[in-house]
């Protein structure tokens, strides 16, 4: 069965804003985030610096800084300078960090550039809505922004290994996830991909970034965190995951 074809592309919306710039050149200082950083020039040029590169990015072009990485970013100077940006999320089976899978340019340019600009601005200008709505319309408009992106970028040489990995061990994958109670062996979760334990870590690092165990583990503290938010006692939520 491909699974993988059935895996819920999650995109997770974490900020953004139409924000002009006044006043001097803004610096955010050097960061780190845990998230990818979309940012679209209208009417200013900015200055962009990670991984010890530094460059320039014109008005009316876009950039998008991978999470985790260390950055800085200047903007300049224009007649009505103002920032298109957003912060998000998009992964395979909650972990799986979908655009690692293309080649992110340092900059997009005209006509892509204006692609993604307009597809992030529908993205954090919402209209006055019902909250169904909104989550509804918040999910659209992130995925048309990943195909914007991605519509721009090449896959990377390794994208159809490691589609093929995720395929084989999605069943895996799957066990996991429904699977949050602390009682299971990771050898149990090997074997539904016909895997021994040591091969099918290697697979899951490869596939996923991170060991299976700290995967596991960040699926039940999510759960956790659900279970907490929605009147569980800790008690009671300790009890269910087996904490």
């Amino acid at each position: 069965m491909e699974q993988i074809e059935n895996a819920a592309l999650d995109f997770e919306f974490l900020g953004g804003g139409v924000t002009p710039i006044s006043g001097n050149n803004k610096d955010t200082g050097r960061r780190q985030l845990p998230f990818y950083v979309l940012v679209n020039n209208d009417g200013m040029s900015s200055t962009s610096e990670y991984d010890g590169h530094t460059f320039n990015v014109k008005d009316g072009e876009s950039y998008l800084l991978p999470r985790n990485r260390v950055h800085r970013l200047r903007t300049g100077k224009g007649e009505h300078p103002v920032s298109i940006w957003c912060h998000f999320r998009a992964t395979l089976f909650q972990s799986a960090d979908f655009l690692d899978f293309f080649e992110l340019p340092e900059k997009f340019i005209p006509p892509d550039s204006d692609r993604i600009r307009e597809a992030c601005r529908i993205l954090v200008s919402p209209p006055e809505e019902s909250p169904a709505r909104r989550l509804l319309r918040t999910k659209s408009a992130g995925l048309r922004l990943i195909e914007a992106i991605t519509a721009a970028c090449r896959e990377r040489a390794d994208a159809p290994e490691r589609f093929d990995q995720l395929r084989r061990l999605a069943p895996a994958i799957d066990f996991m996830n429904r699977r949050l109670d602390g009682k299971h062996r990771l050898e149990e979760a090997a074997a539904r991909a016909n895997l021994s334990e040591s091969r099918f870590t290697v697979l899951f690092k490869q596939a996923m970034n991170c060991a299976p165990g700290s995967y596991w583990q960040s699926l039940r503290l999510r759960r956790a965190h659900e279970l907490l938010g929605s009147g569980a006692t800790p008690a009671e939520t300790a009890a269910k995951l087996g904490f």
